[in-house]
């Protein structure tokens, strides 16, 4: 009966050896199916910014950040096309 529980653990820890090694390795992706080849605003062109600073946050839009929930802060970064009235 020994030699059964034997074998039996032997083959439960090679099942859990397969598992785990399986699990290591890298997703392949399709860049069709990669959302980071379409043309979505970067956070230097983006009109608003997460303001933790989210991957993938960026938006031309005000809105909330799909990562984390906050509200889109305008980007410094980007100049507006006009120009304060006072600014004369």
């Amino acid at each position: 009966m020994l030699h059964v529980s034997k074998k039996a653990a032997a083959g439960l820890g090679l099942v859990a050896a397969i598992a785990l090694a399986g699990c290591q390795g890298e997703p392949t992706v399709s860049t069709a199916e990669n959302p980071a080849t379409t043309a979505a605003p970067t956070a230097q062109t983006a009109a608003y910014l997460c303001p933790m600073a989210c991957e993938g946050s960026a938006s031309q839009q005000p809105g909330k950040c799909p990562v984390c929930g906050m509200d889109l802060e305008p980007n410094p970064a980007v100049k507006t096309g006009a120009a304060a009235p006072d600014s004369l």
